[in-house]
C-alpha cells in the first residue's frame, strides 16, 4: 500500500489494471473522481445504473465493471442530504467489507484508488480511521492510494474560467484559441457519455 499526496488519480488510469471507486447507493456519480469517470468511462454509470436505487443492502459490496482498466464501485455510504448536520456519512463497516473483496478479487493486479470514504462525495470519513481500515482490508494487495482533494464540479469550472480570464488580460489571442479548446473538449466529452459537456 503507498500514498500518494497532493495528485489527481484521474490523470493515472490508464497506469493500473484496476481502480477502485467508492460510491453510494442512490447511483449518483456526480462530483469530484466519480463525475470525471462518469463523464469519460460512461459505461461505469450505466452498470452503475442497473443496481437498486437506495438499496442499503448494496453497503459493502462492490461492482466489477470490466474495460481496460476494470473499474471496481465500492458502495461505501448512502447519501448525505443534509451536510450541514451530518459530516461524517462514510459507513466504516461497508468501507472494510468491500476494500477486503477488493483484496481478493484483484490480488495479481495493479490497483489504484482515491482515499475512499475521504472526500466530501464518498462518505467525508475520518482520514486515520480510514486508513487504518484500509490497512488491514487490503493486505498485501499492490494498491497505490491518492489522497487528494476532489474538486465539485462548480469548483472546476470556477478555476478554468479564472484560468480564461488571466490569459484574456495579457493576451487576446491566446485566450481565444484557449476558450476553442475548452468548447472542443467539452464537445467531444458529450459525444462520449451522451448527456453533458462538464
Amino acid at each position: 500500500m503507498r500514498i500518494i499526496k497532493d495528485e489527481d488519480i484521474f490523470k493515472h488510469i490508464d497506469e493500473y489494471d484496476v481502480i477502485l471507486v467508492g460510491t453510494n447507493t442512490y447511483c449518483t456519480m456526480s462530483q469530484g473522481l466519480q463525475r470525471d469517470i462518469m463523464l469519460h468511462y460512461p459505461h461505469v454509470q450505466e452498470r452503475n445504473m442497473e443496481t437498486r436505487y437506495g438499496d442499503k443492502s448494496k453497503l459493502g459490496t462492490i461492482v466489477q465493471v470490466d474495460g481496460k482498466p476494470i473499474f471496481a464501485l465500492m458502495y461505501i455510504c448512502e447519501g448525505n442530504f443534509r451536510p450541514d448536520i451530518r459530516k461524517d456519512y462514510l459507513d466504516y463497516e461497508a468501507l472494510f467489507k468491500s476494500a477486503k473483496i477488493s483484496s481478493i478479487l484483484f490480488k495479481d493486479k495493479k490497483v489504484a484508488c482515491p482515499l475512499l470514504g475521504g472526500s466530501r462525495f464518498d462518505g467525508n470519513g475520518d482520514h486515520d480511521r480510514i486508513m487504518k481500515i484500509l490497512s488491514d482490508a487490503f493486505g498485501s494487495l499492490d494498491v497505490d492510494i491518492y489522497d487528494y482533494f476532489q474538486k465539485s464540479k462548480l469548483e472546476k469550472l470556477k478555476e478554468v474560467r479564472e484560468n480564461e480570464l488571466r490569459v484574456k488580460a495579457v493576451d487576446r489571442l491566446a485566450y481565444y484559441k484557449m476558450v476553442a479548446e475548452r468548447k472542443e473538449r467539452e464537445k467531444k466529452i458529450k459525444e462520449l457519455n451522451g448527456h453533458t459537456k462538464t
